[in-house]
C-alpha cells in the first residue's frame, strides 16, 4: 500500500529533470540484428499498451490511434535496417504514444537513475551497466532529430505569430506575423500530420486545433534540406521564407522576458497593492521553501494592512511538490480544501505484476475499485483509485482575511501547478484566470521506467489518467479555466520586449490582461 502511493523524491528527479550537456558516445552504436529489432519493438510497443492509459484517452477523444502508427513503424524493419534507423523507429513509436511523460530518458535522466533509482531498487530489470547504451542513443537522437532553427513563433487566440522581427539572407520580416503555410499545407492540418515527428503535440480544446510552437525544430519535416513558410502581415502582404536546415535568423530586436517555463534562477516577487488592498506573489516553481517564503511575506503586510484579495501567479510554473501551495494559502483558506479523486490505472499483465496486485487484493481494498460512477474510456480494462485528498490544510496560525485568491495562470503550467488549477477550480475561495497548458493533466504519477532487452534502451511512461469531477470523456482532458483570458499578439510582444519588469507593480497594472481581470472582478463584488 505504502509502496503504491509514494511518490518518490528519486522518480520525481527522473521525471523532471532536463538534459544539461549531451554525451557524446565514445564507441560506435551496439549493431542489432533483424530479430533483435523486432523484439525490441514488439516489446515496445507492448509496454506502451499495457501501462498508458493516455493513448487510449488519444484515441477516443483525439483522434490519433497509436496502435495504427506502430503498425505501420514496424513495417519499416526489415534485414537492411541499420541501428540509427531503428532508433528513429524507437523514437516514432515513442512520439506517436503523444504524452508528455513518455519518452527516452535524456542525460540528466539517465544520471539520476544510476545515482538514486538503481541502486535503491525503485527501477525493475535495469542495473547500471545497463544504461551506458542510452547516453550513445540520445546523443545520435539529439543531432538527428533536432535542428538549431529558433523563430521565436507562439500560438494564441487560435493562430501562430512571430513575436519578433527577424532577418534572413538579407531580407526582413516584420513583427506579428500570422503564419499560415507550411511546405505546401494548411498550417493547422500540417502541425497535426505530426504525430510520428513530434511529441507532445498540445490540443487546444477551444479552438479544436493540434498545435506546437517549435514544430520547425524537427528534421524530418524539411525537404531537399528546405523547410518552406508563409506568413501573412497585418496588411495580409505574404512573406515567403524558405529556410535551409540547421541555418538561423537574426532577431531584429531585444528579447528582454521569455514568454514559456520559469528558469531554476527565478525568484519569488511580492507587491503590495495599498489602494486597491491586493496582495500579489509570482510563484516560480512548486518548491516548498517558496510557499513558506510567499506566507511569510503575506503575513507581514497582513498584520499591518487590510488585504481584500491574494494574487498568486504561477504563470510558466512546471511544477515540483503539492506542498508548496499548501504552505503559500494555509492561513488564508477558510477550510480544508479537498479534491474528491478518481484515478484510473490499466488493469494488464504488467502493472498486476509491477504493483503485485489481483481482484481478490483489489476487491478488499477500500480505496480501489473496478467501477466508478464518472465518465471513463471505453477501453483498456482499469481498475480505480477513490480518494478524497485534502490538497490545503488550514494552519493553527490564521491571518485575518476573508477575500477570494485568484490563481494566473497561463500555457506554461505543467504537472503540480496543474494540479493547483484543477482544485481552484472546484472551489469558492480559490479562482483560476488566464490560459489552459492544452496538455492532458489532473493528478499524476511518477512514470514507469522500462529497457529494451536487446538494444537496453531506456524509456518511461506515464502510468496514471485523472477521471475526477468528468461530466464527458473529453473532461479528462482536465485543462479548465473559470475566466479564460488569452493574450493578444500585440500584448505578447509587449510582454516579450520591454524594459519594465513585467511582474512589478506599474505593469501588472497597466499592462497585463490577466491582472486587470482581477481588478474587474473585485470591483464588481
Amino acid at each position: 500500500m505504502k509502496q503504491f502511493f509514494a511518490i518518490s523524491l528519486i522518480c520525481l528527479l527522473i521525471a523532471c529533470s532536463s538534459s544539461k550537456q549531451s554525451i557524446s558516445p565514445s564507441e560506435s552504436l551496439p549493431q542489432l540484428s533483424y530479430q533483435q529489432m523486432l523484439e525490441d519493438h514488439d516489446t515496445l510497443v507492448s509496454n506502451i499498451k499495457q501501462t498508458s492509459p493516455i493513448i487510449y484517452f488519444n484515441k477516443e477523444v483525439r483522434g490519433i490511434d497509436f496502435n495504427e502508427h506502430a503498425t505501420s513503424l514496424r513495417k519499416r524493419i526489415n534485414s537492411k535496417t541499420t541501428t540509427q534507423q531503428f532508433l528513429q523507429i524507437v523514437n516514432k513509436t515513442l512520439f506517436a504514444g503523444q504524452d508528455g511523460h513518455t519518452n527516452m530518458l535524456d542525460p540528466s535522466g539517465l544520471d539520476a537513475l544510476k545515482k538514486y533509482a538503481i541502486p535503491l531498487g525503485v527501477t525493475r530489470g535495469i542495473d547500471s551497466t545497463d544504461v551506458e547504451n542510452s547516453y550513445k542513443y540520445y546523443d545520435y537522437l539529439k543531432k538527428e532529430v533536432y535542428t538549431k532553427l529558433d523563430l521565436n513563433l507562439i500560438y494564441t487566440n487560435g493562430e501562430y505569430y512571430n513575436l519578433l522581427p527577424f532577418s534572413y539572407k538579407g531580407k526582413n520580416y516584420p513583427t506579428a506575423m500570422k503564419l499560415i503555410r507550411c511546405n505546401g499545407v494548411e498550417i493547422h492540418q500540417f502541425v497535426k500530420s505530426l504525430t510520428e515527428s513530434a511529441s507532445p503535440l498540445r490540443w487546444d480544446r477551444l479552438n479544436n486545433k493540434t498545435y506546437k510552437e517549435d514544430f520547425y525544430r524537427y528534421t524530418e519535416i524539411y525537404k531537399n534540406n528546405t523547410l518552406k513558410l508563409v506568413f501573412q502581415d497585418k496588411g495580409f502582404e505574404n512573406y515567403k521564407l524558405n529556410i535551409v536546415k540547421n541555418d538561423t535568423v537574426h532577431f531584429l530586436q531585444k528579447k528582454n522576458w521569455k514568454y514559456g517555463y520559469n528558469g531554476p534562477k527565478d525568484t519569488v516577487t511580492t507587491h503590495y497593492f495599498e489602494k486597491l488592498g491586493i496582495f500579489y506573489a509570482k510563484l516560480p516553481r512548486m518548491e516548498v521553501q517558496l510557499g513558506d517564503t510567499i506566507n511569510q511575506r503575506l503575513g507581514a503586510v497582513i498584520n499591518k494592512h487590510k488585504v481584500n484579495a491574494v494574487v498568486l501567479d504561477i504563470r510558466g510554473n512546471g511544477g515540483g511538490y503539492d506542498q508548496t501551495y499548501n504552505n503559500a494559502l494555509k492561513s488564508i483558506v477558510k477550510d480544508t480544501l479537498r479534491q474528491k479523486l478518481v484515478l484510473g490505472i490499466n488493469w494488464s499483465p504488467y502493472t498486476r505484476m509491477y504493483y503485485e496486485y489481483n481482484r481478490d487484493s483489489i476487491q478488499k481494498e477500500p480505496l480501489f475499485t473496478f467501477k466508478v460512477d464518472v465518465p471513463i474510456l471505453r477501453e483498456p480494462e482499469m481498475f480505480f483509485i477513490k480518494i478524497t485528498q485534502a490538497a490545503i490544510i488550514p494552519d493553527s496560525t490564521k491571518y485575518p482575511f476573508e477575500g477570494k485568491v485568484y490563481i494566473l495562470q497561463d500555457k506554461y503550467i505543467y504537472s503540480t501547478s496543474s494540479n493547483l488549477s484543477n482544485l481552484a477550480k472546484n472551489s469558492e475561495q480559490l479562482i483560476s484566470i488566464g490560459e489552459t497548458p492544452d496538455l492532458i493533466s489532473g493528478m499524476q504519477r511518477s512514470p514507469f521506467f522500462m529497457m529494451l532487452p536487446n538494444s537496453k534502451a531506456i524509456f518511461r511512461v506515464e502510468p496514471q489518467i485523472d477521471f475526477t469531477n468528468n461530466k464527458t470523456v473529453e473532461d479528462t482532458f482536465k485543462n479548465n479555466v473559470e475566466y479564460p483570458i488569452q493574450y493578444s499578439i500585440d500584448n505578447l510582444h509587449l510582454r516579450t520586449t520591454t524594459k519594465e519588469n513585467v511582474f512589478g507593480k506599474e505593469f501588472l497594472l497597466k499592462n497585463d490582461p490577466m491582472f486587470k481581470k482581477v481588478l474587474e472582478l473585485e470591483n464588481s463584488k
